[in-house]
């Protein structure tokens, strides 16, 4: 009776939680969440001397969990030969064979000249908005947009034409009337969006794909959190054969995968390969071998796709109940399909009140006007972390918000 007693309990939580909105994970198999104390040490970008003592850190889009834990006896495997010299510049030929097979399998038609390894996204988005600095033109945007992708474009002396996207997407019109009134070069975006969590459709990239192809335009997509798409099935701009040559495409493992620290991805180069490869060469000269044997092992080995399939259900989860607390207090915010973010629009001044909020409630965030004009006004909330965290992270915002606004009165 007792066991039954149990099961019946057990069952009706279950029940419970679905009729609340979201499904709380009992169970997380190849997932362990990390402890304040943990994280302190070991993630000290995210939690780092900033963070106060209670604090809860919502910012940078590192994770709370440990990351799958056969890397390290993969590594340890893969690293008995001798890497003392320079390896190939465009990466270990393994990783690129294996970069190869995974873009075909995206419908990607590629060839194996454009692939090269990076140590890092970050490196990729720098190349390439290095590489578009030697074309005539602007740099069409669309936002909100990964922050580092329009500074580093402005950086090297691009311009920035903005976009703001709509919520069901790409407002077709005006980006249109943008290109015939301005010299445009190139589009960016990032797909999914960091920071709000959406996914484009299908029917807007063949929009895009058609415009970059009519007017010989150059398209950048970081496709970073594609692993991560749970409302439907990630689409790249590489799929479209028309602009493949004009496109350059963007993936990693740092999110996705829970493998920030080793810092590796690859890009597809569609244009200009020789230059943006020698772009490549005076940054790095090779990637790391490291960077090689991260892309072999997170997208081959059994135990990385089962990590990256446990933390996908719960991005979904967590941006669902994330989505549901701040939409039922009244905030608009779009419904992420993909990653782990929120991006709820508090229509107050962002800049200020992230750093109020961290201050005097101990919650770090990022201001929406980090990802360009359309972020005005909104926090990008990261959600890489367990439910009781967000849960006390929330109460605090919130509260956090009636004495910022009656501070302002």
């Amino acid at each position: 009776m007792e066991i039954r007693s149990k099961f019946v309990k057990f069952y009706m939580n279950i029940e419970y939680y679905k009729q609340s909105n979201y499904i709380r994970i009992f169970f997380m198999k190849n997932m362990k969440l990390l402890s304040v104390p943990e994280l302190r040490e070991r993630c000290p970008l995210k939690w780092g001397n900033n963070i106060p003592k209670n604090g809860i850190s919502l910012g940078v889009a590192d994770i709370d969990f440990e990351g799958p834990i056969g890397v390290i006896d993969y590594l340890k495997g893969n690293l008995k030969e001798s890497f003392n010299f320079y390896q190939n510049q465009s990466g270990l030929k393994s990783a690129i064979n294996t970069a190869e097979k995974y873009l075909n399998n995206k419908g990607i038609n590629c060839n194996q000249e454009n692939i090269q390894v990076i140590d890092g996204t970050m490196m990729g988005i720098y190349i390439s908005m290095k590489w578009a600095s030697r074309i005539n033109g602007d740099i069409l945007s669309l936002g909100p947009i990964y922050d580092p992708i329009w500074r580093h474009a402005e950086d090297n002396g691009n311009k920035i034409r903005w976009l703001g996207l709509k919520e069901d997407g790409i407002d077709e019109e005006k980006l249109l009337n943008i290109i015939e009134e301005q010299k445009i070069k190139m589009i960016t975006i990032c797909n999914p969006v960091n920071p709000t969590g959406y996914s484009f459709r299908e029917e807007e990239l063949k929009f895009l794909a058609d415009v970059i192809y009519d007017n010989e335009l150059f398209v950048f997509s970081d496709e970073l959190y594609e692993p991560l798409c749970f409302g439907s099935e990630h689409i790249s701009m590489g799929s479209f054969d028309k602009i493949r040559d004009r496109s350059i495409l963007l993936y990693g493992f740092s999110k996705a995968y829970g493998l920030a620290g080793y810092r590796s991805g690859f890009m597809h180069i569609g244009p200009d390969i020789e230059n943006i490869k020698y772009i490549s060469s005076q940054q790095m000269v090779s990637p790391s071998p490291i960077s090689s044997l991260i892309i072999n092992y997170a997208l081959n080995e059994v135990d990385a796709k089962k990590w990256v399939t446990e933390f996908r259900e719960h991005c979904k989860n967590i941006t669902e109940f994330a989505f549901n607390y701040f939409n039922n207090s009244g905030f608009k915010l779009q419904k992420p399909d993909s990653n782990f973010f929120v991006f709820p629009d508090l229509k107050i001044d962002d800049i200020a009140f992230t750093e109020f909020l961290l201050k005097n409630y101990g919650v770090q965030v990022v201001p929406g006007s980090t990802f360009g004009p359309d972020g005005k006004n909104h926090i990008r909330i990261n959600c890489g972390t367990s439910e009781k965290r967000l849960e006390d992270a929330f109460e605090r915002i919130m509260k956090a918000i009636d004495e910022f606004n009656n501070v302002k009165k």
